[in-house]
């Protein structure tokens, strides 16, 4: 897999130097850079197959993704108004709107096991007191490949904490090469923060990729439904409804809908 960064972007090149401490160790060459945008490189460090590699980019949300790997991991900075400390994970997509970048109404690929792993690291190894948690699906990019964000937040403060990196890379090198898939689902519920499919993600064995917010249920239609069901790593075929989370007219739409493309609804 491919770890990208940016070294203009201080969360993520934060990330980055705690995990060339960790063992990422720079390759020469352009090992890695199979892709249309390798202009914008500027390093490439390797870990035991995986690759880690500088974009250059100006925004964290422009990396470039056409590469040749498996799957696709970005040290990324969180932004919020409440400018909290918290470590996050997500899918990058969009369902309905591309606001921050990536296409309208397009969602990547999850990899709901793996988030479920990099989840708990963070958690077990969260020294700090931060939050932890999962986000839904926002922003870009849009890509073929697998992709996963993992975030720093929310100000310059905890962009730049030392220990936060490290918490971050730790969990980072402990999750990266594991390999068993979860029971995967498609979650339904909630707003931008899923605590509730966090702590199904950090005490039960269910794993989350792709997550419907309240807020979007009104824009849902088939073409978002069906790609939640079908881009993931795992096979999924159920989605879990967060009970009382929708406006009673959403949900009822949203279970029609599920029932028309053959997604199964469990609700809790």
């Amino acid at each position: 897999m491919h770890v990208l960064f940016s070294s203009k972007n201080p969360a993520s090149n934060n990330m980055a130097m705690r995990l060339m401490e960790m063992g990422f160790s720079e390759v020469s060459g352009k090992a890695g850079r199979e892709t249309e945008n390798a202009e914008q490189e500027t390093g490439c460090w390797g870990w035991k197959g995986n690759l880690m590699l500088d974009t250059g980019a100006e925004s964290i949300l422009d990396v470039p993704t056409g590469f040749q790997t498996s799957w696709l991991l970005v040290l990324s900075t969180h932004r919020s108004e409440r400018k909290y400390p918290a470590f996050t994970v997500h899918v990058p997509g969009n369902w309905d709107k591309a606001e921050m970048g990536g296409e309208p109404r397009t969602l990547n690929t999850a990899y709901a096991s793996r988030m479920k792993d990099l989840l708990r690291a963070l958690a077990e190894k969260n020294t700090l007191g931060w939050s932890v948690g999962q986000e839904v699906d926002h922003h870009g990019p849009t890509c073929k490949l697998p992709i996963i964000f993992i975030e720093i937040g929310s100000s310059e403060e905890e962009w730049n904490n030392p220990k936060a990196a490290e918490i971050v890379a730790e969990a980072v090198m402990d999750s990266i090469n594991e390999k068993r898939l979860y029971n995967a689902f498609v979650g339904a519920g909630g707003g931008h923060y899923a605590p509730f499919f966090t702590r199904l993600m950090l005490e039960s064995e269910d794993a989350f990729g792709h997550i419907l917010p309240k807020y979007q249920a009104p824009n849902i239609g088939t073409d978002t439904l069906m790609q939640a069901m079908e881009r993931n790593v795992e096979k999924v075929d159920t989605l879990i409804y967060e009970k009382k989370s929708f406006r009673a007219e959403d949900r009822d739409r949203l279970f029609s809908m599920a029932k028309e493309i053959g997604l199964e609804i469990e609700q809790k």
